[in-house]
């Protein structure tokens, strides 16, 4: 074989080469990617996660989010990590989805963090996500601002099917509420009596405004949505949280 034929036949294969160094980054950002989306919606089966079960009495472990998203499909993973003190709930049947509306994988909470909250269906994905924030945010900022604990959360519901209100980019789409992976609040009864509530000492420079930015503040880091009154006026009165696949914290 002559040097020019033995050039020509080492072109393609040097062609060939470049390709596919070309393409191995793409490849692995693509793989790693999938990895995070997974994790992201909780897909990774609890046998092949790296990752720790979730522990509601350490405050602000690593990869919080994925681990709460970790609860999203896991019955078992669920009932081993809703328990107390830092939690009262139990397991409840599905109710399969109908027209967007229904839930997987829920509990009925009967108290978070200590205090006394009222859901009937809740993801126990929220529901973890509410003991969290509860025990680690909302109990620490009320001793520190307020002098005493929370005794109970009024509540203004967690499941409803209906669609998104208060935003009419959003208005067709149905609201996190309506597969029970959310919860409006309303204000706080403190251990010693006193209310605190979201519409009336929101605004102001005074602890009980203070305890409520804080808590607001800390539920960004637990809940993938926290809403609060400088949203709109929608939410001139409650915060909403949930933990569905878009983040928001306003």
């Amino acid at each position: 074989m002559s040097e020019a034929e033995t050039t020509l036949g080492a072109a393609p294969k040097r062609k060939r080469q470049r390709r596919q160094r070309s393409t191995t980054p793409l490849a692995l950002l693509l793989l790693s990617a999938g990895a995070l989306a997974a994790f992201w919606a909780g897909a990774v089966p609890h046998s092949v996660n790296p990752l720790a079960p979730l522990d509601l009495s350490v405050p602000r472990p690593w990869f919080l989010d994925w681990r709460l998203a970790a609860l999203k499909h896991s019955r078992a993973q669920c009932e081993a990590t809703l328990r107390g003190p830092e939690i009262e709930a139990v397991t409840i049947p599905d109710q399969p989805y109908k027209t967007g509306c229904g839930w997987l994988n829920g509990v009925r909470l009967a108290s978070a963090g200590g205090a006394k909250v009222r859901a009937d269906a809740l993801t126990c994905e929220t529901a973890a996500a509410l003991a969290m924030w509860m025990e680690h945010d909302v109990q620490q900022a009320a001793l520190q601002h307020l002098g005493t604990r929370v005794a109970a959360v009024q509540s203004m519901g967690t499941y409803a099917c209906r669609n998104i209100v208060g935003s009419s980019l959003w208005k067709d789409f149905r609201s996190q509420h309506a597969t029970a992976n959310a919860i409006d609040i309303a204000g706080f009864t403190l251990a010693d009596g006193r209310r605190i509530s979201i519409r009336k000492d929101w605004t102001g420079s005074g602890p009980e405004a203070q305890f409520l930015r804080d808590i607001h503040h800390g539920a960004c880091r637990t809940f993938r949505v926290a809403l609060g009154p400088d949203f709109n006026a929608a939410h001139h009165d409650h915060f909403h949280f949930d933990r569905g696949y878009f983040r928001s914290c306003k």
